[in-house]
C-alpha cells in the first residue's frame, strides 16, 4: 500500500511539472528606430515588451509572426536566435523588419498626426522549459501612436 501511495505521488509531481505553459502578455513597443529609409524596403529596428505570467523561467527557440496595422498586413517578423525567459518578469525581444515604403505610406495619415494605430501580431513562438519544447499561438492587439519622426533622430 505504501508503494501505491509513492508512486501517486510521484505522478501527481510529474503531472504538475510538466503544465503547459501560458502565452506570453503584449505590453506594447518599448521602442522604434529607422535603420535604414529608402523609396524602396526600409529597415525598422523595434523592441517588443511582454510579460511571462509562468511560474518558470522558458527559452524562446523560434518566433515567425505577421504585424498588422489597422488590420493590414505590415510586415514579418521573425527572430531564430535562442532567448531566454525569465519567470513572472517583464522580457523585452527585439526586432528587425522590412518594410516597403507603400506600406508606410497607406498609414501616412495616422503617422504624420501620430494618431494610435491598431497594432496586431500573430504567429507561432516555439518554446521549451527543460528537455520538453512546445509550439504555442501568438495573438494579440493593441493601440499605439508610432512617433517616426522621433524614430529618425535616434
Amino acid at each position: 500500500m505504501g508503494i501505491n501511495k509513492y508512486i501517486f505521488s510521484c505522478l501527481l509531481l510529474l503531472t504538475m511539472a510538466c503544465s503547459s505553459p501560458k502565452p506570453f502578455v503584449f505590453k506594447g513597443i518599448k521602442s522604434i528606430k529607422i535603420e535604414k529609409a529608402s523609396f524602396g524596403k526600409n529597415i525598422f529596428n523595434a523592441d517588443f515588451e511582454y510579460q511571462n505570467p509562468n511560474n518558470f523561467n522558458l527559452v524562446l527557440k523560434n518566433l515567425d509572426c505577421a504585424v498588422f496595422i489597422n488590420d493590414e498586413l505590415f510586415t514579418q517578423y521573425k527572430l531564430d536566435t535562442i532567448y531566454p525567459i525569465p519567470a513572472n518578469a517583464d522580457f523585452v525581444l527585439p526586432a528587425k523588419m522590412q518594410v516597403d515604403l507603400s506600406l508606410l505610406l497607406k498609414n501616412s495619415v495616422d503617422i504624420l498626426f501620430n494618431k494610435p494605430m491598431k497594432i496586431g501580431v500573430k504567429g507561432m513562438a516555439t518554446i521549451s522549459k527543460g528537455m520538453f519544447t512546445k509550439t504555442i499561438p501568438i495573438s494579440f492587439e493593441t493601440r499605439q501612436k508610432l512617433n517616426l519622426k522621433e524614430a529618425l533622430h535616434r
